[in-house]
C-alpha cells in the first residue's frame, strides 16, 4: 500500500475497525514507513489523552430522583391530564436523550478531529523538512506555483507572495491531510519554514494552538480551509497568518 492509501484508512485502523487482511496490509506498510507510523503513534497518544483528561460529570441527585419518579409514575399509569398522553412521554424522554448524546458526540468528535488534524499537520511539516521533501515546485513566483497545481488537484489554491513583508514564497507541493489531497505552500522567515496547507471545504473552525514545539493556526475563508504550521515565535507566526487572511479574502 502507498502512503496516500494508508492514510485514508488510518482512523479506522487506530479504532480497530478494519478487517484482518486490510489491517495486516497497513501494519506491513507502517513497519517500512516511519512517517505513517508516526501519525499512528500521534493519533493513539491523542486518543489516550482525551480519555484521560476529558471531564466526566455525574447526573445531579435531583435529576436522578426526578427520573425515577417519572418512571414509577409511568409504570403506574398515573399521569395527570396536563402532562399529555402517557404513550408520548417515553418517546419524548428517548428523543431528549438522543439529542443530548448527539450534541456531546458533536463537540467531543469535533474537538478530537481538530486535534488529529493538528497532529497530522505537524507530522507532515516535520517530514517536509527532510531532504527533498519540502517542495515539488520551487519558485518565488506565485504565477509559477499556482498553475503547477492545475491537473494535480481538483481546486485552485490562492497563492500570495509575502516577500515584501518578510515572508517570501519558496514554492509548493502536493500533500495529504485529513485523508485528502491538499496544496502545501511553503514560506520562509529567516531560517524558519512555514507550511500553509490549503484545501476546499470551508468547515475548519478558527483555532490557534502550540503542539510539540510548533505553532498551528486553522481557519476557513471563502469556501477554503487553511492550516499554517511552523516553529516561528508566536508573534511572527500570527503576523504571517494575519497577512495570509488579508490577501485571501
Amino acid at each position: 500500500m502507498e502512503c496516500d492509501q494508508v492514510r485514508r484508512v488510518l482512523d479506522a485502523f487506530v479504532d480497530g475497525e478494519l478487517d484482518v487482511l486490510r489491517s495486516m496490509e497497513v501494519e506491513e506498510h507502517l513497519r517500512a514507513c516511519p512517517a505513517c507510523a508516526g501519525i499512528v503513534e500521534s493519533q493513539r497518544a491523542l486518543a489516550q489523552s482525551f480519555q484521560e483528561k476529558l471531564p466526566r460529570h455525574s447526573a445531579p441527585g435531583a435529576l436522578k430522583t426526578r427520573i425515577q419518579a417519572l418512571l414509577r409514575e409511568e409504570a403506574g399509569n398515573k399521569v395527570p391530564w396536563w402532562k399529555g398522553p402517557s404513550l408520548i412521554r417515553p418517546w419524548a424522554v428517548a428523543f431528549l436523550m438522543l439529542v443530548v448524546a448527539s450534541a456531546s458526540a458533536f463537540f467531543v468528535g469535533g474537538s478530537n478531529r481538530s486535534g488529529k488534524l493538528a497532529e497530522e499537520a505537524v507530522s507532515n511539516h516535520i517530514r517536509s523538512l527532510q531532504a527533498g521533501h519540502l517542495m515539488d515546485v520551487a519558485s518565488t513566483d506565485q504565477h509559477t506555483v499556482k498553475p503547477w497545481f492545475a491537473g494535480r488537484l481538483d481546486f485552485s489554491p490562492i497563492v500570495v507572495d509575502l516577500a515584501e513583508s518578510g515572508f517570501p514564497l519558496l514554492g509548493g507541493r502536493q500533500d495529504v491531510l485529513d485523508h485528502q489531497s491538499v496544496a502545501a505552500l511553503v514560506y520562509q522567515r529567516r531560517k524558519h519554514f512555514i507550511n500553509l496547507f490549503v484545501w476546499p471545504g470551508g468547515n475548519v473552525p478558527a483555532a490557534f494552538r502550540s503542539l510539540r514545539g510548533y505553532q498551528i493556526e486553522e481557519w476557513s475563508r471563502s469556501g477554503m480551509n487553511y492550516l499554517a504550521v511552523s516553529d516561528l515565535a508566536e508573534a511572527e507566526f500570527r503576523e504571517f497568518s494575519a497577512l495570509i487572511r488579508k490577501q485571501t479574502n
